[in-house]
């Protein structure tokens, strides 16, 4: 061979990962397609033979590779042609002349045997090929063939990888080097355009292009995309079992492929925006796109085109919206179809994000979003572009207004524009909160029926302290800032000033709230400085306190000493003799003259009903309500699970009534 060989192998790009470590076999595969195209002409599909036989996969140093073919062999012409460097004898078929150099980069020992015809007779050409200076071919020999052989075709044996490089990256593992084969002829395999490659590895035989193609469910035609920067491209599109793509990443796939073989492949999940289609959901599409743009931009080794990644997306685009609109244009409408009724859903569950009708706010999500967090995502950002939008035409009219000049003719209309924007869009948030309010309500009706229906003396506390979680989490503090994103609350249910309540303790000992405080006793939920969000911050001392405590459901069996009145006063007692401390080391005292509002959430029956006989009652006649009195200011109600829901209820239809709905509208 001529040239500088050892310094044009040593610039070779070294393998990455085990397809390009399997390349020096792809391009011996390569010439063992030409050759037997060549020999068979239009026949080559169905006389050609190419067997790929690998041993000792797991052993680097004694792999053996060995690349079979009945082709037309080593001609004279071809044999000039393999000795020269970056020779053009093969440019029409993609041939880049420099697959045996990727050879010679690879393995240790290369051994070729060839039998070809020239004229009416056969010959036998063998030689070692090996990485030198000079002299790369020895124990060169070519000599005719007796006893009438017909048969042609080359066999190279490589052994021993070269390089640490190829020894860390060619597979080991018979699968993965099917998988590979696959991938890479996968255009000639699923296009009919390849004889019988057989690859065998560790004496497990895989056949293509069957392997492939009894993957493929339908073909779609080929069609011809007319671009104005890559000239005519053609597209074959193929229905295509699921299993086709359990190699590649993502569902359907877009092969680029350049001189027969592929070059690279691209996932357009995203571009289709289709999941798994047919019958039984298990369809993919894979699509092949050819062009002289291609084949003429693909380097030496057909592992990669010379241009910019963003040219390979802008190709893969345009195939992937040409596949959506017309190869799998059924399916894809059926998928759209589905993802429009989802979208209603879930904007009829997050009204907010319907600031446009449902067909609008698809367009405006990924072809594939097919989920509420997809929509929201893709939603959000257009939501708070719009908001910064009216906020700035709402400070655009106050400047015209505090303005000296003259104002527009117009100015009603933009006025009432922006109002309209603004009504519309508290409405909508204003139905996601109440809907969401009515599922706590829907919920906590079921627990309460469910925590009755066990039965008196039940040990299972699993539900009451669900129950209680859904009004308010459980031991922690509002005021802890390590636990403001657990610290949420539906505190509204109790009552509706306490929806912005901050400062709470639920279900934290004494000895966590008070100061130099010993009692373990923990009410269930004690709330100060409940105006916070209303306004009046940081009152100090609290001439305001609420306490919570939650009785099971149907609960009857009281202790006989147990009293409601006992039970709350000790609370007081304990928080008027300390001081509260807060997460910032500080200290809150309770006035003298604090008012505390006390409230037993429980079913009225059994002893407690006994115990509060003498109580004043409620307006409905179900509650009891007492006074505190002597040193302490206040009330205690004790309010029924059913009332405490139904009042909720009540509140909560104003909220419907004003957001346009009717209660039964939504689960």
């Amino acid at each position: 061979m001529r040239g500088d060989i050892v310094n044009r192998v040593r610039r070779l790009p070294k393998p990455t990962q085990a397809a390009e470590a399997l390349q020096p076999v792809f391009e011996a595969v390569s010439n063992s397609l030409h050759a037997v195209e060549d020999a068979f002409g239009e026949h080559y599909q169905a006389r050609g033979q190419i067997t790929v036989t690998i041993t000792n996969a797991r052993t680097p140093a004694d792999i053996e590779v060995i690349v079979s073919d009945n082709g037309v062999g080593l001609e004279p012409h071809r044999f000039e042609a393999f000795c020269t460097t970056d020779t053009d004898y093969k440019i029409a078929k993609g041939g880049k002349g420099v697959g045996r150099l990727l050879w010679l980069d690879a393995f240790q020992s290369i051994k070729v045997v060839s039998i070809y015809r020239n004229g009416d007779r056969a010959f036998r050409r063998a030689f070692t090929f090996q990485l030198e200076a000079s002299d790369q071919l020895t124990d060169e020999s070519d000599e005719p063939v007796e006893g009438g052989v017909t048969e042609t075709g080359t066999v190279i044996t490589f052994k021993g990888l070269r390089g640490t490089a190829y020894q860390a990256k060619f597979p080991s593992q018979p699968a993965t080097i099917v998988k590979h084969f696959g991938s890479h002829f996968f255009a000639d395999f699923i296009l009919g355009r390849s004889p019988r490659v057989t690859v065998d590895v560790e004496g497990a035989a895989t056949n293509f292009p069957e392997e492939i193609q009894n993957l493929r469910i339908e073909d779609r035609g080929v069609a011809t995309i007319e671009t104005e920067s890559f000239g005519k491209l053609e597209l074959a599109s193929f229905v295509c079992h699921k299993a086709a793509s359990a190699n590649f990443d993502g569902l359907h796939q877009m092969h680029l492929v350049a001189n027969g073989r592929t070059v690279t492949t691209r996932k357009i999940d995203g571009l289709i925006g289709i999941g798994r289609f047919g019958p039984n959901d298990d369809s993919v599409y894979h699509g092949c796109v050819t062009g002289e743009f291609l084949d003429e931009r693909v380097n030496q080794e057909r592992t990669q085109f010379n241009f910019d990644e963003s040219i390979v997306e802008e190709i893969v685009r345009s195939c992937a919206e040409f596949s959506r609109d017309h190869a799998i244009k059924d399916e894809v409408t059926e998928f759209d179809r589905q993802r429009l009724g989802t979208m209603r859903e879930f904007v009829d569950e997050y009204p907010s994000f319907a600031f446009e009708g449902a067909e609008e706010l698809l367009s405006r999500t990924p072809k594939n979003a097919i989920k509420a967090e997809e929509f929201a995502r893709a939603l959000i950002p257009i939501r708070i572009r719009r908001d910064q939008e009216r906020n700035k035409t709402i400070k655009e009219i106050v400047a015209t207004l505090h303005g000296a000049g003259d104002i527009p003719e117009d100015f009603v209309a933009a006025v009432r524009k922006a109002a309209g924007e603004i009504k519309a869009e508290e409405q909508r948030q204003l139905t996601e909160y109440v809907l969401r309010r009515k599922t706590v309500l829907d919920v906590m009706e079921v627990l309460i029926r469910r925590i009755r229906e066990r039965g008196n003396g039940s040990q299972d506390f699993q539900l009451e302290s669900t129950l209680h979680q859904f009004i308010c989490p459980m031991k922690l503090r509002g005021d802890d800032p390590t636990k403001i994103e657990e610290a949420d609350h539906d505190l509204w249910i109790i009552d509706e000033r306490l929806t912005f309540t901050k400062y709470f303790a639920s279900d934290v000992p004494f000895t966590q709230i008070v100061a130099n405080e010993g009692s373990l006793r923990r009410p269930d939920l004690f709330i100060f400085d409940h105006l916070h969000g209303l306004g009046a911050d940081g009152e100090d001392p609290l001439k305001r306190v609420m306490l919570v405590e939650f009785k099971q459901p149907g609960r009857r069996d009281y202790d006989e000493r147990y009293s409601p009145l006992n039970q709350i006063s000790e609370y007081i007692t304990r928080l008027k003799n300390g001081e509260i401390e807060d997460f910032q080391q500080g200290r809150v005292r309770i006035a003298e003259d604090c008012v505390f509002y006390c409230y037993v959430v429980a079913d009225i029956v059994g002893r407690l009903d006994v115990h509060t006989s003498a109580w004043r009652t409620t307006a409905n006649g179900r509650g009891r309500i007492h006074e505190l009195q002597g040193k302490f200011r206040g009330i205690i109600e004790i309010i029924e699970w059913a009332d405490l829901i139904s009042d909720a209820r009540l509140r909560n239809h104003a909220f419907l009534h004003a957001a346009g709905l009717r209660y039964d509208q939504h689960p």
